[in-house]
């Protein structure tokens, strides 16, 4: 749970348990690799995001689940995280 480098000033949490596995997580995150152009474990080369699978995040019955940052997103498909990904993007260009 110690992080030995910094991570992105937006992180990305994709549920990778039973339910969010069955229900498309692992595509989920792949969205999430491709919109940012990262691996899951690793920050983008901006420094912007960080994407990385966790366990449990206790909403199986709304899975796949997806926390960036602190906010829980519930039946994230790939499109939900097409529109999540530009949105991010967006908050990031005005910062």
């Amino acid at each position: 749970m110690f992080r030995q480098k910094p991570i992105g000033k937006r992180h990305i949490k994709v549920c990778r348990t039973l339910s969010c596995a069955l229900m498309g997580g692992y595509k989920t995150c792949a969205e999430f690799e491709a919109q940012f152009k990262t691996k899951r474990g690793e920050t983008s080369e901006d420094g912007a995001v960080t994407i990385e699978f966790v366990e449990c995040l206790a909403s199986c019955g709304t899975a796949p689940v997806v926390l960036i940052d602190d906010t829980l997103h519930e039946n994230v498909d790939c499109a939900k995280a097409r529109a999540l990904s530009d949105q991010i993007k967006a908050e990031l260009k005005k910062s």
